[in-house]
């Protein structure tokens, strides 16, 4: 097949799971069909280049950061109607379905999360990180429903990363259930396990210290500041909590002030290379995510790869790709989650039993192999309909 594959972001450029998404399918899918990925230009890459065997075109789009989505959607449209007789392809698929909405032919469209739960994420509220912000975030968000709503009547057909996500857009979005296919997002289960040698502990002199691990975009979105104040509230004190990964502008003052007498607590390691996050998860005693919304969570199942027990909250996605392998408790719940980590660092057996059967279930449901081979049949069945044509 010849595959079209867009996206606003892709490596070296990593601004979320959307774009790690991105990356999985574009080089799964470039092993055995022609794969062509349609993204923004990365200061220091080529207009033109090839990565793991696919064509990565890269448009020049007006810096506009808040927005950039925005933008690239209008461009990336305005690319494909003049080019695609020169390219033929046989998919066209937006791996975020909103960036669609500029678009006039048959496309599928991959369904993460909604504008109405980004609006609501927060009790009731977009996730923000101080009233400025909340502010700057409404009107955004507002216009971006507008663009959704005209993207999803768009698309021919959609895939969703998760059984939750595909909920949200039937019920709330009016989507035929039968134009979206559940098709997990999956990890690389050979990278991702555990590491038995690690040499964290002497690099952050960690011996006999309590690790709890996050790893990830730090944005409002993710409920760091309620970890801060759980952190203040653990009855275990020998403990250490390692941050892996960039901050949102803003919001590591918000968690810093979180955190009371704690701060000598915080490791923070910064952006780590792909190769090494094993090594992280495999050093924690847990990893915790005490997100307001995610359509997936990659960190969540790298976690369980690696054996190392995670807890989480209750919202979008999570309790489904947790399920019962994890802790799963209410969000901006601090006193629970305190109790929650140290009930899991004093209990060596169930850390154990539960990293156990946390491998064994994404080994059975979360691999890149059954992520690709289920796209890849999906395509042949949206082609076979001629429903893409």
């Amino acid at each position: 097949m010849k595959i079209a594959l867009i996206n606003a972001d892709f490596p070296p450029s990593r601004g979320s799971g959307q774009t790690v998404y991105a990356e999985k399918i574009a080089r799964g899918l470039a092993k055995n069909h022609h794969v062509t990925v349609i993204t923004s230009h990365v200061p220091g890459s080529a207009n033109e280049e090839w990565i793991d065997n696919a064509r990565v075109i890269r448009l020049q789009i007006p810096n506009w950061d808040s927005s950039k989505w925005l933008l690239f959607g209008r461009y990336a449209a305005q690319f494909l109607h003049r080019h695609r007789a020169d390219f033929n392809f046989d998919i066209i698929h937006f791996l975020d379905a909103h960036v669609g909405y500029a678009f006039n032919d048959a496309f599928i469209g991959t369904l993460h999360q909604s504008f109405r739960q980004r609006l609501n994420s927060n009790k009731g509220f977009p996730y923000s990180s101080s009233i400025i912000n909340l502010v700057q975030r409404y009107p955004y968000y507002l216009f971006s429903r507008y663009l959704e709503r005209k993207a999803l009547k768009k698309a021919t057909a959609f895939i969703s990363v998760s059984k939750a996500i595909r909920k949200e857009f039937i019920n709330h979005y009016e989507v035929e259930p039968f134009g979206i296919r559940c098709i997990h997002n999956g990890i690389d289960t050979d990278l991702f396990q555990p590491t038995t040698f690690n040499y964290l502990t002497k690099k952050f002199k960690l011996e006999n210290v309590k690790i709890i691990l996050y790893i990830g975009f730090s944005t409002p979105r993710k409920g760091l500041e309620t970890l801060a104040h759980a952190v203040s509230q653990l009855k275990e004190r020998n403990i250490k909590l390692i941050i892996v990964g960039k901050w949102e502008k803003g919001y590591r003052k918000k968690f810093y002030s979180c955190l009371g007498d704690s701060r000598d607590k915080i490791i923070e390691a910064g952006y780590v290379p792909d190769i090494e996050i094993p090594a992280y998860y495999s050093l924690a005693d847990v990893f915790v995510l005490p997100s307001l919304l995610e359509g997936f969570g990659f960190p969540l199942v790298e976690s369980m790869a690696c054996e190392t027990p995670v807890i989480s909250t209750n919202v979008g996605a999570i309790p489904e790709i947790v399920d019962r392998y994890g802790i799963i408790i209410p969000p901006h719940n601090s006193s629970l989650l305190a109790e929650k980590i140290d009930f899991l660092i004093s209990n060596d057996q169930i850390r154990y039993y539960l990293g156990r059967r946390s491998r064994t279930w994404v080994l059975n449901n979360f691999s890149e192999n059954i992520m690709i081979d289920k796209t890849i049949s999906y395509y042949q069945e949206l082609i076979d309909d001629k429903k893409l044509i």
